[in-house]
């Protein structure tokens, strides 16, 4: 059977190397013209920097044997038109980082210093993780559960990035049952870098330079603070087109963050580290990570939602655009946008960053959210040069990579998941994974994100909302359905409910009950805040008395819940979790709970007068009053709001 095989797979290269006189596939890969390669890439980047308005640049294009194209574009500095220098500037990878924690953590693990499935508590000194066992396989695959707001962990250029060990400790609390579910996880990497620090016994930058960047000969690598400051760092910026360019805060990553980012390099650093994995853990002659270790980090049975989609590695994430093995890790922090993927199979690995095509802040509080929205404001105009840049990793494998492999991303799925069932009892409403907080703003944000799967045939599903432009996705076994380009969903069964992954085993969604369902929540009260604003009709003093009771209680009702929810939007992490404070942050809650109570209370007592000694409308206008406060109540019990008080948010 081998030699079919081989026989087919060289007709297909030949034919295309027959096509193409700049790419030319091999059994072992493509060999790239550098020449060729910079002139694709200038003619497209050149003009969606133009475009789209962002300051600069960087593209890494890396093949085993050396460097294809390192380049800059345009300035690290508007204010001083610096120059953005490949070889010299350097630039915030952000999430990137989290592939450089994983490496070292390998690293450790093969040396026999960590155990994978040990309790981090067994190791952790600065601090401890409350509620059920986490542990090291749990957290490089993002299943430790941790909070999805970061609020608080990010400071700027100038401030101390220490964190006490209690305000740790009333972090590192999972909000979930920790091991299932695929959720990106901030927190949970940086739960990996204390227990990194913890161990052995040195800071992360210095950890970093022994293990990685030294090792690897990424010269100019640096975790955190520069030693010479801010001279060679681009700087960061929001950009909303061209002329609409604003500097904003540079920020560095705390020490419960260390470990999911705050790694600033160079692109000729990112062209050392892709071309050690490129060459499978090792790099002129030096083995950052033996064969063991590598294999390990690269294994995407580590974290395979089902059998038939692409897996997840140690950090990494498995994708499948017929190209071979192709793993990727993308990067957002205020400021930078980052993507590396690499492709073993076809020798090729691609950095893209840009400056812009981030907000300002990731810190969900009420002033950062309304400049948040005119940080996401792009002009029409430039759109399509922002989706150029995120895009680029894309369109250059397109160019140069031919999609001609067969299907690589099938595997092995955990125990823990059931392929069995009916497809039927997957149909409804899901929310992101990721989506737990004791943020109320994270988790509203993250049911902006609701997506529903329904039948779309006999045999087939779709994609509701904004994903039904993915078309219908035949069966192709077990709870696995595709489409016409290749892509998958999937559904399982796991010990939390069920989930659906869509195009990656990172794509995981978790389907909602009726009561947690935001698909009615939200619209619910929406339209009861602006029921009960028209009760301001009511105070009038020729409305009947009971009506203008009730208008005066619900309108009273409703600003408390409005004070406390904006008020635990705007200091609930930085007191609650980062100053542990008790007494404001409870003030702020009773005195929503004092909203709730009195809505529901004052719904009752109108309801009971039976409509005494009023006209037929003016009764219908209270009853709607009242059962809008009502659904106030039942909303904020839905959104499990009441009932929770310092340091939490929700039970």
């Amino acid at each position: 059977m081998l030699l079919p095989v081989l026989a087919a797979r060289l007709a297909a290269v030949l034919t295309v190397a027959g096509q193409r006189g700049d790419t030319v596939p091999t059994i072992h890969g493509v060999v790239l013209d550098p020449r060729v390669v910079e002139q694709w890439v200038d003619s497209v980047v050149k003009p969606a920097l133009a475009t789209f308005g962002s300051p600069g640049a960087v593209v890494v294009v890396v093949q085993r044997s050396g460097i294809v194209l390192n380049k800059g574009y345009g300035v690290s500095d508007v204010a001083n038109r610096t120059p953005f220098n490949a070889d010299a500037t350097l630039f915030q990878t952000a999430s990137l980082g989290k592939t450089m924690t994983a490496v070292i953590t390998n690293q450790l693990v093969d040396e026999g210093v960590l155990d994978l499935d040990e309790d981090i508590n067994h190791y952790l000194k600065s601090a401890q993780v409350h509620g059920s066992k986490v542990t090291l396989r749990m957290l490089l695959g993002h299943r430790g559960g941790f909070d999805d707001d970061i609020s608080g962990l990010l400071v700027p250029f100038d401030a101390d990035p220490a964190m006490t060990r209690a305000e740790l400790d009333r972090r590192l609390r999972p909000l979930v049952a920790p091991g299932y579910a695929v959720a990106y996880d901030n927190q949970g990497f940086g739960v990996i870098g204390l227990v990194l620090r913890d161990v052995t016994g040195k800071p992360i930058p210095e950890l970093y330079r022994e293990r990685l960047f030294d090792p690897v000969g990424m010269t100019n690598a640096v975790h955190g603070r520069p030693a010479d400051g801010k001279a060679r760092l681009a700087r960061c910026y929001t950009v909303q087109g061209p002329g609409a360019v604003h500097e904003c805060e540079y920020w560095l990553y705390r020490d419960g963050l260390r470990g999911a980012g705050g790694v600033a390099v160079t692109g000729a650093d990112m062209a050392r580290y892709m071309r050690m994995f490129l060459n499978g853990g090792t790099l002129d002659g030096k083995t950052i990570l033996s064969p063991r270790a590598f294999a390990d980090l690269t294994n995407f049975d580590n974290y395979r939602f089902h059998p038939g989609m692409p897996g997840g590695g140690r950090a990494f994430i498995q994708f499948e655009e017929f190209r071979g093995l192709e793993y990727a890790h993308s990067g957002s922090v205020p400021g930078f946008s980052s993507m590396m993927k690499i492709y073993p199979d076809a020798d090729v690995a691609i950095l893209v960053t840009f400056l812009g095509g981030q907000i300002g802040s990731f810190d969900l509080t009420v002033s950062n959210i309304f400049q948040a929205l005119k940080d996401v404001n792009i002009q029409p105009a430039a759109k399509p040069g922002l989706n150029t840049l995120r895009e680029l990793t894309d369109t250059f494998a397109g160019r140069f990579i031919p999609a001609d492999r067969p299907r690589s991303s099938e595997g092995k799925a955990p125990p823990s998941a059931s392929s069995a069932g009916r497809v039927e009892d997957y149909f409804g409403d899901y929310v992101i994974g990721s989506n737990h907080s004791r943020s109320l703003i994270s988790r509203l944000g993250g049911w902006g994100g609701l997506v529903r799967l329904e039948r779309a045939g006999d045999s087939s599903v779709r994609l509701g909302g904004d994903f039904s432009v993915l078309g219908d996705y035949r069966r192709v076994g077990p709870l696995l359905y595709e489409n016409k380009k290749g892509d998958r969903i999937a559904m399982a069964e796991l010990p939390v409910g069920r989930y659906m992954a869509v195009g990656l085993s990172g794509g995981v969604f978790k389907k909602t009950n009726v009561i947690e369902s935001p698909g009615w929540s939200m619209p619910v009260v929406a339209i009861a805040i602006l029921v009960l604003l028209t009760a301001l009709i009511q105070l009038r003093p020729k409305a009947p008395p009971h009506l203008r009771t009730l208008a005066r209680w619900s309108l009273l009702g409703l600003v408390l819940v409005l004070i406390g929810l904006l008020a635990e939007t705007q200091w609930g992490v930085s007191l609650g979790i980062g100053a542990g404070a008790i007494v404001r942050p409870a003030l702020w809650r009773l005195t929503l709970h004092a909203g709730a109570l009195i809505l529901i209370w004052q719904a009752i007592r109108f309801i009971r007068t039976r409509g005494l000694a009023i006209g037929r409308v003016s009764y219908a206008h209270g009853v709607l009053i009242a059962a809008s406060g009502a659904s106030v109540f039942v909303v904020l019990l839905a959104w499990r709001v009441l009932g929770a008080f310092p340091p939490y948010w929700y039970w």
